[in-house]
């Protein structure tokens, strides 16, 4: 099975209208750098990892199927973390910034705890593209208001705490060096996801408090 120029590759290609910039401060940053974007055809194990369902949302968004993104609302756990990406920019850009901002950081924080997942770190350098494309506008945009962010952000762990992921974690794997070279996945075991699931969590709490802090004592501009 021949994926998409990798699922994120696609998705940037598709978004492309809007230069990537710098990731404004947000709770707790990768520094991994990110792997080439390059067409790859994964085998053994890459192979078997399904992202069919998010890989259609991405292309009926982008081919302007406003519908979907209702379909993804009554099934969000079904969808990887770059769909939802997606589709906050989506709704940044039509004044639901509140929304927006709810689903860029659980897709942050989901995509955060997939790559904490990988043994491969450079898995890592998919967060980063993803943050640094969907980041540039709606980062900012939520810094802005320290006290609305943190009720926002609240809501995201209240509710990915409640919520069954029903998407296979393991595409974050097709981003990562090894998809191009290696048939095994390094990941860890399935029994381990809800465990790390829990501890990124609270890493990326900790880092929204960090940086709320700061934020409340910088001097005024």
């Amino acid at each position: 099975m021949k994926l998409y120029p990798l699922l994120l590759c696609g998705l940037l290609a598709a978004c492309s209208s809007q230069p990537p910039a710098e990731q404004a401060e947000a709770p707790a940053s990768d520094t991994t750098p990110s792997q080439t974007a390059q067409e790859v055809t994964p085998k053994g194990e890459f192979a078997q990892i399904d992202v069919s369902r998010s890989q259609q949302a991405m292309d009926a968004i982008t081919s302007g199927k406003g519908d979907t993104i209702n379909e993804i609302l009554k099934s969000p756990n079904d969808y990887a973390p770059p769909v939802l990406y997606l589709m906050s920019a989506i709704m940044f850009d039509n004044d639901y910034q509140d929304q927006a901002t709810f689903w860029y950081y659980a897709a942050q924080l989901r995509a955060r705890s997939d790559a904490n997942k990988s043994g491969d770190k450079t898995a890592h350098g998919a967060v980063n593209q993803l943050n640094q494309r969907f980041g540039a506008r709606i980062a900012p945009a939520s810094l802005s208001n320290p006290d609305r962010l943190q009720s926002i952000v609240s809501q995201v762990l209240e509710w990915d705490s409640e919520q069954t992921r029903n998407y296979d974690a393991r595409w974050i794997a097709l981003q990562s060096k090894d998809v191009v070279t290696e048939t095994k996945v390094n990941f860890m075991p399935r029994e381990k996801w809800q465990e790390i699931d829990a501890m990124t969590r609270n890493q990326f709490r900790q880092g929204l408090d960090k940086a709320l802090t700061r934020l409340r004592q910088a001097p005024a501009q």
